[in-house]
């Protein structure tokens, strides 16, 4: 006698197919808000800090190309203090064929970052892939 479906309020078989605009479907809101997230700009690169506090008898750990003269660019890793923070930052690892752009205020000049990397106990590296 007049059962009620799904919303309460309304017979069986007349359910209004209409959404109330201020509730949030949750389907919906799945497809949605990916396109509303920021986008990266194709043009720019992924930049990211890491910070290496340098230990007695601990190597930085990579290889380094300075043929650019303005970048220090990542050719290999191996153990130390870069692998070290790999492990403990997955999300932003150092890889082969990286960036570094810029170690504790130091860019443009790829000599000068490695004069930093070899004095300075903590490093504040700007890396850009």
């Amino acid at each position: 006698m007049g059962a009620a479906c799904c919303s309460g309020s309304e017979p069986n078989g007349s359910q209004s197919e209409q959404k109330d605009p201020t509730k949030v479907d949750p389907v919906q809101q799945e497809v949605v808000l990916p396109s509303l997230s920021p986008k990266v700009d194709a043009g720019k690169p992924n930049e990211w800090n890491i910070t290496l506090v340098k230990a007695e008898g601990v190597k930085l750990g990579i290889d380094v190309d300075l043929n650019d003269n303005t970048v220090l660019v990542v050719e290999a890793i191996h153990d130390g203090l870069v692998s070290n923070w790999n492990k403990a930052h997955p999300d932003r690892e150092v890889k082969s064929g990286d960036k570094v752009v810029s170690v504790n205020g130091t860019k443009g000049n790829a000599a000068s970052m490695v004069d930093v990397i070899k004095t300075e106990a903590t490093l504040e590296m700007v890396v850009q892939r």
